[in-house]
């Protein structure tokens, strides 16, 4: 499988606002684990949605996000 995606935590911020991600307790455990499995440098506390594919569809995709940068 390829690696996760990590996006920044304005990003993620960005995207969970406007509903195309999330945490996980939104999903259920079946997928949570199945994708555990799939992408093992997952830190299994995040989702989103993939950018749409050629026929327009989305899929959930898990990601990491980044920790805060500390100023």
């Amino acid at each position: 499988m390829p690696d996760t995606l990590t996006l920044t935590r304005a990003e993620f911020e960005c995207a969970e606002h406007f509903g195309t991600a999330g945490t996980v307790i939104a999903l259920g455990e079946n997928t949570v684990a199945r994708r555990r499995e799939q992408h093992p440098d997952w830190k299994g506390k995040h989702w989103s949605y993939s950018d749409p594919d050629q026929h327009g569809a989305r899929f959930l995709r898990p990601i990491n996000v980044a920790p805060r940068t500390k100023n």
